[in-house]
């Protein structure tokens, strides 16, 4: 088989929304799974020239409603677009799932954990540099968490909004408390 001749195929199944998990291919299809990975190397690096996002081929399996959590939770945290439009487009499987088990894909935000009235995939209004390290340090004043997966379940357009003006979130914590670090005691004059 060439190489053209197998992303074809790849990418047929694929449209026709058949299951391209690697050992269920190997069983279903000996040939070309055979032929890709004397090809390609591994069904994986296949997948990945024929286009298809080998993260979401291994998430195909059966969502239970706890690894739509953990996947939502994970999109929250990492800064993609919690959109339901964007999320059916990129990941049908998560989509179906969230639809199966929570009957709506806000209600499955909500199960996530995430505060929907934070998340807009903007930035706040009014939060300037200033206004930003001054709401770090009005949480840790509160006894309030500093972790971003906390703080961005919490209020998403401020954690995103904070990391990207820092650059990490490291950085803001950094910015936000660096006068509470105790001087270097060899940059201290005699």
């Amino acid at each position: 088989m060439t190489r053209e001749s197998i992303i074809r195929q790849i990418v047929e199944l694929d449209i026709a929304g058949r299951r391209l998990l690697d050992a269920e291919i190997a069983e279903s299809n000996e040939q070309l799974h055979r032929a890709a990975v004397e090809e390609f190397g591994s069904w994986e690096t296949a997948l990945e020239y024929s286009g298809i996002n080998v993260f979401n081929v291994s998430s195909r399996k059966d969502f239970t409603p706890d690894r739509v959590r953990a996947h939502l939770r994970r999109l929250c945290t990492t800064g993609y677009d919690l959109r339901a439009k964007v999320n059916r487009n990129r990941d049908r499987a998560l989509y179906n799932a969230a639809m199966k088990h929570f009957g709506s894909w806000r209600a499955a935000l909500e199960f996530a954990g995430i505060n929907l009235k934070n998340v807009t995939n903007g930035k706040p209004q009014n939060l300037t540099r200033e206004a930003m390290i001054l709401w770090l340090q009005n949480r840790r004043s509160a006894g309030q968490t500093l972790m971003l997966r906390d703080v961005c379940l919490e209020n998403r357009d401020y954690a995103m909004a904070i990391r990207r003006e820092f650059g990490s979130w490291i950085g803001a914590i950094r910015a936000a408390f660096e006068k509470d670090q105790p001087e270097n005691s060899e940059s201290r004059s005699p």
